[in-house]
């Protein structure tokens, strides 16, 4: 347990998120999971009608998938020639939508590898309407000590410990597809039944309190090796491997 407290304090230090939940198996179970605690979030607030998504064209299969799993109405975002999100696009559904917008989902950077230069400004766009931002960690391993979903303006996302933190996924192995989440959203997020977490006892989204527990020392090994300059230069290196490849293709 206190390997486990260790490793969720490291990440909410990389993520700027102030709480982290390591129940979900995967990322497509991490979006479930922070998807439902935003419509649960909506709900305890009198808002449950909000059940409009922003996604962009340019997000991954699984982002439309959980969102209709989690009940909601998914609204695509087209993107410029570049792969930007077109942010007049999003202005213009949240005037048609008005208060009925219940998140938005974002990759940053994009599956296109695109650094959207004005993500901020969408983040709060969304949030000037009352929406929510989850924020897919896909690629996460491009953005470790250079900036981080909180700094962002995410409100929930998933964070893959087998992408980015050095879990061996290779056949389908195991995964951690760990939530961070702002604190307003705390009271949402997986807890367990039998082994309450954080005294929370609804919404569990695996079988076990903290997942696929027996493969967090990895990551936890991982970040206390590297440290804060490793993760940086980890980081760097993705980005300049990613560059290569494409100029070399």
């Amino acid at each position: 347990m206190q390997m486990i407290k260790e490793l969720e304090d490291m990440l909410v230090a990389i993520t700027h998120y102030d709480t982290i939940s390591l129940q979900p198996n995967s990322g497509a179970n991490g979006e479930f999971a922070g998807l439902m605690a935003i419509k649960k979030y909506h709900e305890s607030r009198g808002e449950g009608e909000r059940n409009i998504c922003l996604i962009p064209t340019s997000a991954h299969g699984t982002n439309p998938a959980t969102a209709v799993m989690c009940g909601m109405k998914v609204v695509p975002i087209g993107c410029d020639e570049n792969g930007n999100i077109d942010v007049e696009i999003v202005k213009e559904m949240i005037k048609k939508y008005p208060g009925k917008i219940s998140a938005a989902m974002i990759t940053y950077p994009s599956t296109h590898g695109v650094f959207e230069a004005r993500v901020k400004e969408i983040c709060e766009i969304v949030h000037a309407d009352g929406g929510q931002i989850y924020l897919d960690g896909a690629n996460l391993n491009a953005v470790l000590g250079l900036t981080s979903p909180g700094i962002i303006g995410a409100d929930v996302g998933h964070l893959n410990l087998h992408k980015t933190f050095a879990i061996p996924h290779g056949g389908g192995g195991p995964g951690v597809g760990a939530i961070g989440a702002k604190m307003h959203l705390k009271p949402f997020i997986p807890g367990h039944t039998v082994i309450p977490v954080s005294g929370r006892k609804d919404g569990a989204v695996s079988a076990a309190p903290y997942g696929n527990g027996g493969i967090l020392p990895i990551s936890y090994s991982f970040i206390k090796l590297l440290g804060t300059e490793g993760l940086l230069k980890s980081a760097q290196q993705a980005i300049l491997n990613a560059n290569y490849i494409g100029a070399r293709l």
